[in-house]
Protein backbone atom coordinates (compact mmCIF):
# COMPACT_ATOMS: atom_id res chain seq x y z
CA UNK A 1 0.00 0.00 0.00
CA UNK A 2 1.15 3.32 -0.82
CA UNK A 3 0.90 5.28 2.28
CA UNK A 4 1.87 9.09 2.64
CA UNK A 5 3.12 10.54 6.29
CA UNK A 6 1.60 13.53 7.73
CA UNK A 7 3.38 15.51 10.55
CA UNK A 8 3.03 18.62 12.75
CA UNK A 9 6.63 19.52 13.35
CA UNK A 10 5.77 21.99 15.81
CA UNK A 11 4.88 18.82 17.93
CA UNK A 12 7.93 17.74 20.09
CA UNK A 13 6.02 14.66 20.62
CA UNK A 14 6.42 13.54 17.06
CA UNK A 15 10.58 14.83 16.60
CA UNK A 16 11.92 11.52 17.07
CA UNK A 17 9.33 9.75 15.05
CA UNK A 18 9.66 11.92 12.57
CA UNK A 19 13.41 11.37 12.25
CA UNK A 20 12.84 7.57 11.94
CA UNK A 21 10.39 7.45 9.44
CA UNK A 22 12.73 9.96 7.63
CA UNK A 23 15.66 7.25 8.09
CA UNK A 24 13.60 3.84 7.77
CA UNK A 25 10.51 4.68 5.39
CA UNK A 26 11.50 7.47 3.27
CA UNK A 27 8.53 6.99 0.32
CA UNK A 28 6.68 8.06 3.34
CA UNK A 29 7.56 11.48 3.26
CA UNK A 30 7.95 11.98 -0.72
CA UNK A 31 5.14 9.51 -1.67
CA UNK A 32 2.83 12.03 -4.51
CA UNK A 33 0.04 8.86 -5.18
CA UNK A 34 -1.16 7.79 -1.74
CA UNK A 35 -3.59 5.34 -0.78
CA UNK A 36 -3.97 5.75 2.86
CA UNK A 37 -2.32 8.65 5.15
CA UNK A 38 -0.22 8.05 7.82
CA UNK A 39 -0.78 10.41 10.86
CA UNK A 40 1.07 10.72 14.46
CA UNK A 41 0.23 12.62 17.29
CA UNK A 42 -2.94 13.09 19.37
CA UNK A 43 -6.44 13.28 17.95
CA UNK A 44 -6.26 16.75 17.70
CA UNK A 45 -3.31 15.92 14.47
CA UNK A 46 -5.72 13.71 13.23
CA UNK A 47 -8.54 16.94 12.99
CA UNK A 48 -5.56 18.79 11.22
CA UNK A 49 -4.74 15.86 8.83
CA UNK A 50 -8.59 15.65 7.55
CA UNK A 51 -8.84 19.78 7.42
CA UNK A 52 -5.54 19.59 5.11
CA UNK A 53 -6.31 16.51 2.73
CA UNK A 54 -10.14 15.62 3.44
CA UNK A 55 -11.06 16.11 0.33
CA UNK A 56 -9.19 13.25 -0.83
CA UNK A 57 -11.48 10.48 0.14
CA UNK A 58 -8.63 8.78 0.90
CA UNK A 59 -8.70 6.28 4.84
CA UNK A 60 -6.58 7.77 7.81
CA UNK A 61 -4.24 5.67 9.70
CA UNK A 62 -3.49 7.15 12.97
CA UNK A 63 -0.26 6.51 15.68
CA UNK A 64 -1.45 7.48 19.10
CA UNK A 65 1.20 9.92 20.95
CA UNK A 66 -1.41 12.31 22.50
CA UNK A 67 -3.59 11.59 25.58
CA UNK A 68 -6.79 10.28 24.86
CA UNK A 69 -6.04 9.00 20.99
CA UNK A 70 -9.68 7.82 20.99
CA UNK A 71 -9.23 7.57 17.35
CA UNK A 72 -5.65 6.72 16.39
CA UNK A 73 -4.11 3.16 16.88
CA UNK A 74 -1.64 2.10 19.77
CA UNK A 75 1.42 0.47 19.58
CA UNK A 76 5.20 0.05 20.46
CA UNK A 77 6.60 -2.12 17.36
CA UNK A 78 6.91 0.93 14.92
CA UNK A 79 9.11 -1.46 12.17
CA UNK A 80 6.59 -4.19 12.08
CA UNK A 81 3.70 -2.47 12.06
CA UNK A 82 4.43 0.33 9.07
CA UNK A 83 6.47 -2.37 6.97
CA UNK A 84 3.02 -4.52 7.34
CA UNK A 85 1.38 -2.08 5.70
CA UNK A 86 3.34 -1.35 3.45
CA UNK A 87 3.79 -4.66 1.78
CA UNK A 88 -0.58 -5.03 2.64
CA UNK A 89 0.93 -8.54 5.12
CA UNK A 90 -1.30 -6.17 7.98
CA UNK A 91 -4.53 -4.55 6.25
CA UNK A 92 -6.42 -2.21 8.75
CA UNK A 93 -9.94 -2.07 9.04
CA UNK A 94 -11.74 1.21 8.06
CA UNK A 95 -14.42 2.55 9.48
CA UNK A 96 -17.16 4.97 8.11
CA UNK A 97 -17.95 8.17 10.20
CA UNK A 98 -20.52 10.78 9.52
CA UNK A 99 -19.41 14.30 8.66
CA UNK A 100 -21.43 17.93 9.00
CA UNK A 101 -21.49 19.96 5.87
CA UNK A 102 -21.27 23.72 7.19
CA UNK A 103 -21.99 26.67 5.18
CA UNK A 104 -21.66 30.38 6.52
CA UNK A 105 -23.15 33.44 5.12
CA UNK A 106 -21.43 36.18 6.17
CA UNK A 107 -23.60 39.23 6.55
CA UNK A 108 -22.05 41.99 4.76
CA UNK A 109 -20.12 39.00 2.43
CA UNK A 110 -20.98 38.24 -1.09
CA UNK A 111 -19.51 34.67 -1.05
CA UNK A 112 -20.69 31.90 1.37
CA UNK A 113 -17.82 30.43 3.43
CA UNK A 114 -17.74 26.05 3.07
CA UNK A 115 -16.43 23.67 5.74
CA UNK A 116 -17.31 20.15 6.66
CA UNK A 117 -16.45 18.70 10.17
CA UNK A 118 -15.59 15.11 11.55
CA UNK A 119 -16.05 15.84 14.90
CA UNK A 120 -17.99 18.90 15.74
CA UNK A 121 -18.83 22.38 15.82
CA UNK A 122 -18.90 24.90 18.88
CA UNK A 123 -20.52 28.48 18.60
CA UNK A 124 -19.12 30.14 21.56
CA UNK A 125 -15.98 31.69 22.97
CA UNK A 126 -15.57 32.33 26.23
CA UNK A 127 -17.45 30.66 28.92
CA UNK A 128 -18.64 33.65 30.65
CA UNK A 129 -19.91 35.14 27.40
CA UNK A 130 -23.54 36.12 26.41
CA UNK A 131 -24.34 35.36 23.21
CA UNK A 132 -27.92 35.34 21.27
CA UNK A 133 -28.76 32.52 18.80
CA UNK A 134 -31.40 31.92 16.64
CA UNK A 135 -32.16 28.38 15.85
CA UNK A 136 -34.17 26.29 13.08
CA UNK A 137 -34.16 22.77 12.21
CA UNK A 138 -35.44 21.02 9.43
CA UNK A 139 -37.62 18.59 11.03
CA UNK A 140 -38.95 21.12 13.70
CA UNK A 141 -37.23 20.68 17.09
CA UNK A 142 -36.27 24.11 16.65
CA UNK A 143 -38.62 26.90 15.14
CA UNK A 144 -37.24 30.11 15.51
CA UNK A 145 -35.72 29.28 18.72
CA UNK A 146 -33.82 32.02 20.96
CA UNK A 147 -31.22 30.47 22.78
CA UNK A 148 -28.61 33.15 25.26
CA UNK A 149 -26.07 31.63 26.89
CA UNK A 150 -22.45 30.69 26.13
CA UNK A 151 -23.05 28.60 23.21
CA UNK A 152 -24.13 25.63 21.40
CA UNK A 153 -21.87 22.48 20.41
CA UNK A 154 -23.34 20.25 17.45
CA UNK A 155 -21.27 16.85 17.50
CA UNK A 156 -20.97 13.81 15.19
CA UNK A 157 -20.96 10.20 16.50
CA UNK A 158 -17.31 10.20 15.84
CA UNK A 159 -16.76 13.34 17.44
CA UNK A 160 -19.35 12.75 20.77
CA UNK A 161 -16.14 11.54 22.96
CA UNK A 162 -14.70 14.91 22.79
CA UNK A 163 -15.94 18.36 23.47
CA UNK A 164 -19.79 17.01 23.55
CA UNK A 165 -19.62 14.04 26.38
CA UNK A 166 -17.90 16.90 28.43
CA UNK A 167 -20.44 19.40 27.71
CA UNK A 168 -23.05 16.50 29.72
CA UNK A 169 -24.01 15.19 25.70
CA UNK A 170 -24.10 11.76 25.18
CA UNK A 171 -21.81 9.83 23.68
CA UNK A 172 -23.34 7.63 20.39
CA UNK A 173 -22.59 4.85 19.17
CA UNK A 174 -19.92 5.70 16.22
CA UNK A 175 -22.62 3.47 13.62
CA UNK A 176 -25.88 5.54 14.55
CA UNK A 177 -26.79 8.39 12.08
CA UNK A 178 -27.62 11.17 14.41
CA UNK A 179 -26.18 14.11 15.98
CA UNK A 180 -25.44 15.52 19.84
CA UNK A 181 -26.75 18.81 19.72
CA UNK A 182 -26.15 20.44 23.43
CA UNK A 183 -26.45 23.77 24.48
CA UNK A 184 -23.53 25.62 27.07
CA UNK A 185 -24.41 27.11 29.82
CA UNK A 186 -27.92 29.23 28.56
CA UNK A 187 -31.14 30.04 29.57
CA UNK A 188 -31.83 26.55 28.26
CA UNK A 189 -30.52 23.39 28.92
CA UNK A 190 -30.35 21.63 25.31
CA UNK A 191 -29.40 18.08 25.37
CA UNK A 192 -31.01 16.73 21.90
CA UNK A 193 -30.11 13.63 19.96
CA UNK A 194 -31.21 14.09 16.38
CA UNK A 195 -31.45 13.14 12.93
CA UNK A 196 -28.45 14.57 10.47
CA UNK A 197 -31.04 17.32 8.79
CA UNK A 198 -30.67 20.93 7.69
CA UNK A 199 -30.33 23.34 10.91
CA UNK A 200 -29.85 26.80 10.60
CA UNK A 201 -28.01 29.10 13.70
CA UNK A 202 -28.28 32.96 13.22
CA UNK A 203 -26.30 35.05 15.53
CA UNK A 204 -27.96 38.11 17.01
CA UNK A 205 -25.41 38.85 19.38
CA UNK A 206 -24.33 42.91 18.99
CA UNK A 207 -22.17 43.49 22.04
CA UNK A 208 -20.70 40.28 21.89
CA UNK A 209 -20.30 37.69 18.93
CA UNK A 210 -19.26 34.17 19.04
CA UNK A 211 -16.56 32.25 17.15
CA UNK A 212 -17.46 29.25 14.88
CA UNK A 213 -14.86 26.45 16.02
CA UNK A 214 -14.50 23.64 13.38
CA UNK A 215 -13.20 20.24 14.95
CA UNK A 216 -11.57 21.78 18.22
CA UNK A 217 -9.20 24.77 16.81
CA UNK A 218 -8.50 23.19 13.80
CA UNK A 219 -10.20 25.90 12.45
CA UNK A 220 -12.05 29.45 13.36
CA UNK A 221 -13.76 31.75 12.43
CA UNK A 222 -15.04 34.93 13.95
CA UNK A 223 -18.70 35.53 13.67
CA UNK A 224 -21.40 38.82 13.78
CA UNK A 225 -24.29 39.91 14.42
CA UNK A 226 -26.75 38.89 11.23
CA UNK A 227 -23.75 35.85 10.58
CA UNK A 228 -25.52 32.39 9.52
CA UNK A 229 -24.53 28.99 9.53
CA UNK A 230 -26.15 26.31 7.83
CA UNK A 231 -25.54 22.75 9.16
CA UNK A 232 -26.45 19.68 6.83
CA UNK A 233 -25.41 16.17 6.51
CA UNK A 234 -22.28 15.02 3.98
CA UNK A 235 -23.01 12.18 1.65
CA UNK A 236 -19.47 11.63 1.82
CA UNK A 237 -17.84 9.44 4.91
CA UNK A 238 -14.87 9.80 6.86
CA UNK A 239 -12.41 6.82 6.85
CA UNK A 240 -10.61 5.92 9.91
CA UNK A 241 -8.38 2.87 9.48
CA UNK A 242 -7.49 0.79 12.35
CA UNK A 243 -4.97 -2.35 12.85
CA UNK A 244 -7.54 -3.75 15.73
CA UNK A 245 -11.53 -2.02 16.04
CA UNK A 246 -12.53 -3.94 18.73
CA UNK A 247 -9.64 -1.82 20.28
CA UNK A 248 -12.05 1.76 19.16
CA UNK A 249 -14.85 0.58 20.46
CA UNK A 250 -13.32 -0.47 23.75
CA UNK A 251 -12.31 3.38 24.06
CA UNK A 252 -15.73 4.45 23.86
CA UNK A 253 -17.21 2.21 25.91
CA UNK A 254 -15.28 2.47 28.79
CA UNK A 255 -15.99 6.33 28.74
CA UNK A 256 -19.45 5.95 28.40
CA UNK A 257 -19.15 3.55 31.80
CA UNK A 258 -17.33 6.63 33.38
CA UNK A 259 -19.67 9.13 33.02
CA UNK A 260 -22.58 6.79 34.32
Amino acid sequence: MRIKAVFNKNDKRQKMFIKFIKQTFPQMITEKDPEMFFVCGGDGSMLHAHKKYGNTGLPFFGKGMGTANFIMNNFENNFEIISGLLDDTIKPTVILTEKIGITIKKKNAKKKIYKESINDIVIGNGIMDYHSLVINSERGAFENFNYRGAGVCVSTALGSTAYNVNNKGDVLPIDLDAWSFTSIVGDRDVRDIMKPQKITIKVGSERQTPILFIDGTATAIPLSKGDKITLSKQEDKFKLAFIDPKVFFAKRMKLIQQKR
